[in-house]
Order: structure tokens, then sequence, then C-alpha cells
């Protein structure tokens, strides 16, 4: 691999990096479509499942304190891995297709509710009836499809959290589900010694960059915050109907 690849590598894994600690999302979003134009899909999503585990790791260390703060989050979490054992066992079952359609359409609809009306907050007790919800769809769309972003972004995204204790809130979830899907790519065997030794090199920037982005989070204000969570929102949107498209 020349250097100029592994710059080009080692870029697209610190921008994911600064991107997940600013927001709690990024990583795997920006890092995974990079890497597989040299290494290939399957190898790049085997080798990132080291850092993006630990980077859910360190921020959710990081950003303890914060746990008590995200309503439903212990009843949520549990959901999320019962939610990534059945999208899971039942991958050969469920139409990855029709998962991709109504995430697509969960988050069109998001970003319309949200330009129509931009003060609304989920609280109260609908809390308690959506967070259990919507925590196992995230754990079946992470376990059929490999993505939950697009619901738990928007989910702790409607609650209208600090920024600080939204990036705590998503990366909790998405440890739930990434910590399963770890195991599962470790118990299927698809680590071979060159992957394994990629992955944790890739740890060094991951927790350089994730600490940065950390730093960061604390000097943005709230509205700048708010707007960068909705334009990652609008690109995992573009994703998803761009694999619509291609995949007609």
């Amino acid at each position: 691999m020349s250097i100029e690849t592994l710059a080009i590598i080692f870029t697209a894994i610190s921008i994911g990096a600064f991107s997940k600690g600013v927001v709690g999302l990024g990583l795997p979003m920006i890092a995974i479509p990079i890497l597989a134009g040299f290494i290939g899909v399957e190898h790049a999503v085997v080798v990132m499942t080291i850092p993006v585990a630990v980077s859910n790791v360190v921020i959710v260390w990081s950003y303890r304190r914060h746990a008590e703060i995200v309503p439903g989050l212990w009843l949520a979490l549990g959901c999320a891995a019962a939610g990534a054992v059945l999208g899971a066992y039942g991958l050969m079952a469920l139409d990855e297709r029709v998962l991709l359609w109504i995430m697509t359409f969960w988050l069109a609809v998001y970003l319309v509710h949200r330009a129509v009306k931009p003060e609304f907050r989920l609280a109260g007790r609908a809390v308690h009836i959506a967070s259990p919800i919507l925590a196992t769809a995230a754990g079946i769309a992470q376990g059929a499809t490999g993505m939950s972003a697009p619901v738990i972004a928007t989910w702790i995204h409607s609650y209208r959290l600090q920024a600080e204790t939204y990036v705590f809130g998503v990366s909790a979830l998405f440890l739930a589900v990434s910590s399963a899907h770890l195991v599962a790519v470790a118990g299927f065997g698809l680590f071979d010694q060159e992957r394994l030794l990629q992955g944790l090199l890739a740890l060094i920037p991951v927790v350089v960059f994730v600490r940065l982005g950390m730093r960061m989070t604390r000097l943005i204000s709230a509205k700048l915050f708010d707007r960068l969570i909705i334009g990652l929102i609008v690109v995992m949107e573009g994703k998803l109907v761009w694999q619509l498209i291609e995949g007609a």
C-alpha cells in the first residue's frame, strides 16, 4: 500500500473520529466508504469494528456523569441489545431493502417535522412509550443492515439535550449495538492477523481525534451543534437514497 493511500485512509479515519468526538456520529459513515474503495467493503467493515467500539467506550466513560440525564436510557440499552439479536437472527428472513425504505422514510418525516415544528421536544409520558420501541427498532436495524444511526441520531435529537449529553446518549446506544457486532465478527472468524493489526493501528488516530473532537464540543454553541446534527441527518438521508437508487 502506497504512502499516498495510507495518508488518505489516515485522513478519513481522523476526520470521522473528530466528527464522532464532536457530535457522537460520523466515524463509520465517513471512514468505511473511503476505506472500502481501497480494501473492499467487508474488509473495511471488519477493520473498523474495533475502533468504532473503542470510540464509543472512550466517550461513554468520559461523559458517564450524563447517564442519569438521558431519559429512559437503561431500558433503552436493554431493548437495543435485544433488537440487535433479533435483527441478526432474522437477517435471512428480513428484506434489507424494505428496512432501507423504512429508515429513508423515517429520516424524511423527521426532517420535515423538524422544519415545521422546530421547537418540538420528546418529553414526559411520550418518552416512556417511544423509548423502548425506538431502541428495539435501532437494534433490529443494526443487526439486519449494520446501520442504526438513522434511528438513534433522530430519536435522541428529539430530546433536545445539551451537547455533551447528546453525544453520551447516542454513544451509549451505539456501544450497546456495536459491541454485539464486534462479538459477531470475531465469532464468525472474520478477523485474521492482518485485519486485527489494521484495526489496532486505526485506534491511534481514532483515540487522538475523538479526544480532540470532544474538546471542540465544549467550545461550539448550542445552535451550531444542532445544525451539525441536522446536517449529518441530511447526509444520512442522502446516503440511504443513493443506496436505494443503486440497488434499483
